[in-house]
């Protein structure tokens, strides 16, 4: 039985999706409770609850056996929290049973995490300048009428919320932290990115790196490492893309792995990938109009600046230029047409919102 189903009953006018929306994420010093001076940390958690998830807690409420064949226990909200290299709910909490009854929250009107326990005590943690994540969903427990009520089912996660600054770049542009917060959560950010300046150009080794993470991430599939046949990389990364065709040699022995990148050897290469991963799709560029500044796109690049461009990907500039690579000795100093590290991230994001969407 999914959770869906039992909405069954529930008028179709007011159900909507059994899914959590948290709204509200707050870092709290409790004011009336003090050890040894310090207050007490903790977060208060806010959620938006459905109206279809109270009314089917308010029909289990009143009659246990209301759902014909089936036996219901009520509605848990079981929070989730991420801290640090821990994984989900593996974290320091004062309570190892996250979960609420969801009747208490709603009398409440939130639900109370204390980061910290017989491991790592209260005067150890500032919650302001650490990072932690959380993220809700709905429980019941049932069972088959006349049968053990020992079964569980389970809503939707909410969205993911995230307080603090992930400490995986040393520096950031404000516009990038959005989407950089999102390749985290997605687990789209290569080891060779972390604790990165994210502000600047991105190299072929890195974008290799970056464009097999996201093919892996969206078809679950490891990547080949194919013989070497470059004498200046041994990175399995940069032979995972070479063997999927995302990337060439800069020549038959040399791949040039700290060379910067630009805009258009970005989109070609991002292009290939997403091909990759999806080989059947359509790839049509048919109706796109040309850029203003399309003289300047290598014609190799073409194909690939216009369909990045197409689904949003890659975008251009206020006059709606693509902007593919510096053209003069001015704009490669100035760094024109060149790609960094958190336009490269901000690209596979939005790649993967496209392919796994």
């Amino acid at each position: 039985m999914s959770f869906d189903q039992l909405a069954s009953a529930i008028p179709p006018e007011i159900y909507n999706r059994t899914k959590a929306t948290i709204s509200q994420y707050i870092a709290v010093y409790e004011p009336e409770e003090f050890v040894l001076g310090r207050p007490i940390p903790y977060f208060e958690l806010r959620l938006d609850v459905p109206q279809s998830v109270v009314a089917i807690h308010n029909t289990i409420s009143e009659d246990y056996a209301a759902f014909s064949g089936y036996d219901c226990d009520v509605i848990f909200i079981d929070f989730e929290y991420r801290y640090a290299d821990y994984d989900w709910n593996e974290g320091p909490s004062e309570v190892w049973n996250t979960s609420a009854y969801l009747s208490d929250f709603l009398e409440q009107g939130y639900f109370e995490y204390r980061p910290f326990n017989s491991s790592r005590s209260y005067n150890e943690v500032d919650i302001k300048a650490e990072t932690y994540h959380f993220r809700a969903r709905f429980s019941c427990l049932w069972g088959y009428s006349g049968d053990w009520i020992d079964k569980t089912v389970y809503s939707g996660y909410s969205n993911t919320v995230t307080i603090g600054n992930p400490a995986f770049w040393s520096a950031a542009s404000d516009w990038a932290k959005p989407e950089l917060r999102k390749a985290e959560e997605f687990g789209l950010v290569p080891d060779i990115l972390k604790n990165a300046d994210m502000t600047k150009p991105i190299t072929r080794e890195e974008f290799c790196e970056l464009a097999v993470l996201l093919y892996e991430k969206c078809t679950g599939k490891t990547a080949e490492v194919v013989a070497n046949p470059f004498t200046d990389t041994t990175n399995p990364r940069v032979l995972k893309a070479y063997g999927l065709g995302i990337t060439t040699g800069t020549s038959a022995t040399t791949f040039s792995p700290k060379v910067l990148i630009n805009r258009e050897q970005c989109a070609a290469m991002l292009f290939r990938a997403i091909k990759a991963i999806n080989p059947d799709g359509d790839y049509s560029v048919d109706g796109v109009k040309d850029f203003p500044d399309q003289q300047y796109i290598s014609s190799w690049a073409v194909e690939a600046a216009k369909y990045m461009s197409k689904i949003g990907v890659i975008t251009g500039n206020a006059k709606g230029e693509f902007m593919p690579k510096a053209t003069t000795s001015a704009q490669e100093a100035a760094g024109y047409g060149m790609a960094t590290r958190e336009q490269a991230i901000a690209m596979s994001v939005r790649s993967y919102d496209k392919l796994a969407g």
